[in-house]
């Protein structure tokens, strides 16, 4: 009997050892052409810690098993860097410039808490960036969230562009440096979009990406379909639905993330790309953006970097990334509760290539 036991569960953790090793090949997969090993990006996480405990589990019965979880985390070394930093990189550097990137969810603390002293507003003051990239900011015309109004509200800050990804919101670059050039990339079917600014600091031409990728469109009520689920109350139809959102979801971001990428390979400047990509470091998303471009959390980062505030997935979702010109130290996610995202920040320092 006790054989038998010990046989389920080493099948059981083949199992789910392969399915960890899948997990680091399968987001190599275009979404566009075949959509569901994305969902491997999701599960990644969730997979890595059942087989680090399968190692500990048999370091305590049978050490001679450990190896079938050991040998396939540590195929995944790579992967693994892209969400957990143990040491950081912090310095002082005069010459550097800081970048804060942050999904402000349409100031929806500020606008439902008038008496929060407009804590979302403060905070962003309070970083003092020289590039303030926002994501799904509330775009009025008059009252205290006009952008040009913000403006004034920064420090250091003497310009930005914003465009309109509805009637009321959409994303806004601030920028303590002269913007010479703006654009936009619109994509079909989408109310998602990014923005491209061209600064120049000092004497050198700089583009800044601001993106806000495809969402999931998936609203708080659906969170509920998958807390209540249990064996005995399946709701098929609810979680069809939820299906069908993340499918288009990655499918919709495949397309995004290739025509971003096309893009970013014609710049003849130094790049910087911040955002929501709404996509983990287990993506296509993110592989084929760093396939180019260097990630600052991974660089110069600490910890696991959750931006995500939401219940699922609670990962890290949004980035600043650059080119090889650049060196990045002093990577902060920040953990603030003002929107359903986390802000984030690094410094970034010029070098020559």
């Amino acid at each position: 009997m006790r054989k038998f036991i010990r046989n389920i569960i080493i099948a059981i953790n083949l199992a789910l050892a392969l399915l960890l090793i899948l997990s680091y090949f399968l987001p190599g997969i275009n979404p566009s052409v075949f959509w569901w090993p994305s969902l491997m990006g999701l599960l990644y996480p969730y997979l890595l810690i059942i087989n680090a405990l399968f190692v500990l589990f048999w370091m305590l019965f049978s050490w001679k098993y450990l190896f079938i979880s050991l040998i396939c985390i540590l195929a995944g070394y790579n992967l693994h860097r892209n969400y957990i930093q143990l040491e950081g990189l912090e310095v002082e550097r005069p010459n550097s410039i800081k970048i804060l990137s942050f999904n402000v969810n349409h100031f929806y603390t500020y606008l439902n808490d008038k008496n929060s002293e407009d804590n979302i507003l403060s905070f962003i003051a309070a970083q003092e960036a020289d590039i303030i990239c926002l994501q799904e900011t509330k775009l009025q015309k008059i009252g205290e969230l006009n952008p040009i109004k913000l403006k004034e509200r920064f420090p250091n800050i003497n310009y930005c562009q914003l465009a309109h990804q509805s009637k009321w919101n959409g994303p806004v670059t601030f920028s303590r440096f002269p913007i010479v050039y703006m654009g936009e990339l619109r994509f079909e079917e989408s109310n998602n979009m990014v923005i491209f600014t061209n600064i120049i600091i000092d004497t050198d031409t700089v583009r800044i990406y601001n993106c806000h990728l495809q969402s999931y469109g998936i609203r708080p009520e659906d969170y509920s379909i998958i807390d209540s689920l249990s064996l005995q109350n399946v709701k098929v139809n609810e979680m069809k639905q939820l299906g069908l959102k993340l499918r288009d979801g990655y499918k919709h971001r495949a397309v995004q993330v290739e025509v971003l990428k096309e893009h970013i390979e014609q710049c003849p400047y130094p790049v910087i790309v911040c955002g929501d990509f709404n996509d983990t470091p287990n993506s296509f998303t993110y592989r084929k953006i760093g396939e180019t471009l260097s990630d600052s959390f991974v660089k110069s980062g600490k910890g696991i970097s959750n931006t995500y505030r939401g219940k699922l997935p609670s990962y890290r979702i949004d980035y600043i990334m650059y080119s090889q010109h650049f060196n990045s130290f002093n990577y902060r996610r920040h953990r603030v509760d003002y929107s359903d995202h986390f802000p984030i920040s690094v410094n970034l320092e010029k070098v020559e290539i």
